[in-house]
Parts: structure tokens; sequence; C-alpha cells
């Protein structure tokens, strides 16, 4: 007698679990690298699981890079307050403006925050040397992450007269973004070349306070 087949959802098996083994197996191999079948084997699937929750191998690319961006703006956004506040004035002595205080705290956040998931970096640079497709329709989704945020505010400080009007923003944006984008796609290399013992949290207080302090070196409020 024939078994009838039933149709609808695969075996249930945990949806993090499947983007975190892909999200290292893209890192270590690339897109095209990272085949579905190796993707559920390691995640204790069947490969059925990944059509039913993300369509496509596209598909489940496109969910790690969308959760990583929309998270990172979260993260960078919290500090877009212009409030005073208490713990900031004691992380960051070196400021007396809070609202640039908070602009080295949206920073430092972000920067973290990338570190502790720098193998979305290493996904994005392979991606990126493949011509940068799925990470630019990634972006294109999020309002092209922290980036525009970052000259929103610079923009801010120049209608405020804290910094000069003929300010590149552009450049100063790539400034402040690309030690990051460094640190997360080769540590080893980034420590190695110029002399750091370890990236850490230390080591963004310390990058940014210098980069926001060279930034408004002119601005007498600082």
């Amino acid at each position: 007698m024939a078994v009838e087949k039933k149709l609808g959802r695969p075996a249930e098996v945990d949806k993090n679990k499947i983007i975190k083994v892909a999200r290292t197996l893209f890192a270590e191999n690339g897109f095209s690298g990272a085949s579905t079948r190796q993707i559920a084997e390691k995640a204790g699937c069947n490969v059925a699981m990944i059509a039913y929750y993300f369509g496509s191998k596209e598909g489940l690319f496109d969910q790690i890079l969308d959760n990583y961006f929309s998270e990172i703006i979260k993260v960078y956004s919290r500090f877009d307050q212009e409030m005073e506040d208490e713990t900031l004035a004691l992380e960051f002595p070196e400021f007396k403006d809070p609202e640039v205080r908070q602009f080295c705290k949206a920073l430092y956040e972000f920067a973290t925050y990338a570190y502790s998931h720098r193998e979305i970096h290493q996904i994005m640079i392979r991606d990126a040397m493949a011509g940068g497709k799925m990470m630019l329709n990634a972006l294109a989704k999020n309002d092209f992450g922290v980036v525009p945020l970052i000259h929103k505010k610079l923009r801010k400080f120049i209608a405020d007269k804290k910094l000069p009007a003929d300010l590149d923003i552009n450049i100063v944006g790539l400034t402040l973004i690309s030690p990051v984008t460094c640190s997360c796609i080769s540590t080893q290399v980034a420590t190695k070349i110029h002399g750091f013992e370890k990236i850490d949290d230390d080591f963004f207080h310390r990058l940014f306070v210098h980069h926001v302090k060279n930034l408004f070196r002119n601005y007498k409020n600082l």
C-alpha cells in the first residue's frame, strides 16, 4: 500500500541556526563557495527548510545582510537625541558639548557592534570583490546603513556652526567608517601593521575620541 505524501511545512528547525551557520560559511567561502546542501548539513536540517524560510540561497544571504544593517542602524540611532546624559559625560570627559559627546558615543557603538559581527564584513568584502550587487541591494533596502545618518549629523553640526561650511562630509564619513571596516575584515593585519596589541572596546574608544577631537579642533566649545 502506497504511503500518502504529506505536503506543507518541513520538519521544524531553528531559523536562527540556519542563519548563523550560513553566516559563517559565507564568510569563509563566499556566496558561491557555500552550497545550500552544505548549509543544511551544518544546520542539521534538510535543504527544503532553506527554501521554506528564505526562498533560496540568495534569499538567505539577503536576510543575513538585512538583519545586520537594520540592527546596526538601531544601535547608531539610539544616540540621536539632543539631551544631556551624565553617563556619557563620565565616559567621554574629553568633550564638553553634549551633542559632540553623543556623536562620539554613536560612532563608538557602531564600531563595537560591527566588530562583534565581523563575519558580516568578511561576507561583504567577498561580495564586493564579485561586484557588490547583493550588498548594495541590502544597503538600499536599509537606506544605506549608518552613512546617511553620519552625513545628516555632520550637516547639523555645520548648520550650528560647530563645523566649517566647506567641510567635505563624504570624505569625513569615509574617514570615520574605514577604520571599522578595516578592523573587521582583517584583525591580524590591522594589529600587526599598525602596532596595536589587540582590537577591543578600548581601541575603538581611543579611535573615535581621536577622530572627533580632530574633526572639531577649531570648535571652541568642544
